[in-house]
């Protein structure tokens, strides 16, 4: 015997061709009101907006409303000066930094400069990432400060050239820490976790280390390995 389909399943995918032509970032409409126009309580339309998260297709974001998901293409590639800011900017859309916290860690040959950061596209938090720099770039980069500004800025301003040779991605679920600054309450879903070492030129010492934790409905993460087009 056939099952028939719950109702804010339907609903969702009436949503999902609605809203397919919006912009990322823009608002719709919120549960209340899908509830007045399709006729149906409260929580099938809370359902079938909850679906649509789960799709990533819309963003809810506690006190402002429910937004489209910006799934923005990002692309990390070896051997590229790794920023946040280029990236983002060259898509079009407005990233900025927030330092959250700025520390030493470890003892003698091992210590090393952490940063801990929440990064933000168009004013929604999109990643939240930890920064570290071993000595003897470290105590450089303690001194200059970085701020609200850019990594690889204060890399070459203390003389180093900044490339990516390692990068690791992995779907994973953030501790409570993590998914608390990346905007999540209660049990947050999987999301990209991004790990790169970056070197002082293609086979010089290295000079950071970063984990970016990154929203799945914020970005479509595209590691590029090797050169010329796949067939």
């Amino acid at each position: 015997m056939a099952v028939k389909r719950a109702h804010y399943l339907e609903l969702a995918d009436a949503l999902e061709q609605r809203w397919s032509g919006l912009a990322p970032g823009e608002l719709v409409d919120s549960e209340h009101q899908l509830a007045a126009e399709f006729s149906v309580n409260r929580l099938t339309a809370r359902e079938a907006v909850r679906e649509l998260e789960r799709r990533l297709i819309v963003r809810r974001v506690a006190g402002s409303g429910t937004f489209i998901a910006h799934r923005l293409d990002y692309r990390v590639a070896l051997g590229d000066a790794p920023s946040f800011r280029r990236i983002v900017s060259s898509l079009g859309h407005a990233p900025a930094v927030h330092t959250q916290e700025c520390r030493w860690a470890g003892r003698g040959g091992t210590r090393e400069f952490l940063i801990q950061r929440t990064l933000t596209v168009d004013g929604l938090i999109a990643s939240a990432a930890l920064d570290r720099f071993p000595r003897p770039i470290a105590d450089d980069i303690a001194r200059i400060g970085v701020g609200d500004g850019s990594i690889v800025g204060a890399l070459v301003h203390c003389g180093a050239a900044p490339h990516r040779s390692s990068v690791r991605v992995a779907l994973q679920v953030p501790d409570s820490d993590t998914a608390a600054s990346l905007g999540y309450s209660g049990a947050p879903p999987p999301v990209w976790c991004l790990r790169s070492i970056t070197t002082d030129g293609v086979n010089g010492p290295v000079v950071h280390h970063s984990i970016s934790w990154m929203r799945p409905d914020m970005f479509s993460l595209t590691i590029e390995v090797g050169s010329g087009e796949p067939r």
